[in-house]
């Protein structure tokens, strides 16, 4: 359960920053947002990023985590999760945010997850699940370490 836990919480998060661009918060025009009227904007989560805080009302016990997630521009996106000591395990999958920010995918065995508000300030992530029992904070990053990717099962 706790695995689960902190795999949702790092995918959904697991979410990037705005890659290469003057303001990272500062919401992007959703494509395909066509013309007449003001359009709609949504949170470009593309980009690295390394959970930095977990606030949860689910008791985790004092199990150190460690999570780092990629999102690329074309709605893919790379987990890399340690709880504990030992190797990270890589997660892969799909994921989509909407026009009211709300982060959801699936990873590659079809298992859905989210969806999770999302909210970016200071080159910061914040997703928090419905109800607001799990809010997780990923800090952007300019790429995931080899260190990582290089120790996984």
């Amino acid at each position: 359960m706790m695995k689960k836990l902190f795999a949702l919480a790092a995918v959904l998060l697991t979410i990037a920053a705005c890659g290469g661009k003057d303001n990272p918060d500062t919401p992007s025009p959703t494509p395909g947002g066509g013309g007449g009227g003001g359009s709609t904007t949504k949170l470009d989560v593309t980009g690295s990023w390394e959970l930095s805080n977990v606030e949860t009302k689910v008791s985790v016990g004092s199990v150190n985590v460690s999570v780092y997630i990629s999102f690329t521009s074309d709605g893919n996106f790379t987990l890399y999760q340690k709880i504990g000591e030992g190797r990270y395990t890589r997660f892969t999958g799909t994921y989509t945010v909407s026009a009211d920010n709300k982060l959801s995918g699936k990873y590659s065995n079809n298992a859905a997850w989210g969806p999770y508000t999302a909210a970016m300030a200071s080159g910061k992530l914040t997703l928090t699940s419905a109800g607001g029992k799990e809010v997780d904070t990923y800090t952007k990053i300019s790429s995931i370490p080899t260190s990582v990717t290089q120790n996984i099962y």
